[in-house]
């Protein structure tokens, strides 16, 4: 179940911020975003419920955490976004 608003902070985040990202990705194919750029994004359960209980372990259509960072393929942006 917290995965799953992980995955939905992730999404929201990409619509919203995903132009951005793939203006700058040039030829990578992975791109690292910062943990805390998806507080904004995810929507708790509950008052003690946060979105770093739920990132230990994360992954998702390739997605995983590295220390602070999520590394997100840049296929996913653009699939988000449904650009090609």
């Amino acid at each position: 179940m917290g995965s799953q608003r992980v995955i939905d902070a992730l999404t929201r985040y990409l619509k919203v911020r995903g132009p951005k990202i793939l203006s700058n990705v040039g030829d990578q194919e992975i791109v690292r975003i910062e943990l805390r750029a998806l507080f904004r994004y995810y929507e708790r359960e509950s008052r003690e419920d946060r979105l770093m209980n739920h990132v230990e372990g994360f992954e998702w259509r390739d997605c995983r955490v590295e220390g602070d960072y999520l590394l997100v393929p840049v296929s996913l942006i653009r699939e988000v976004l449904g650009v090609e």
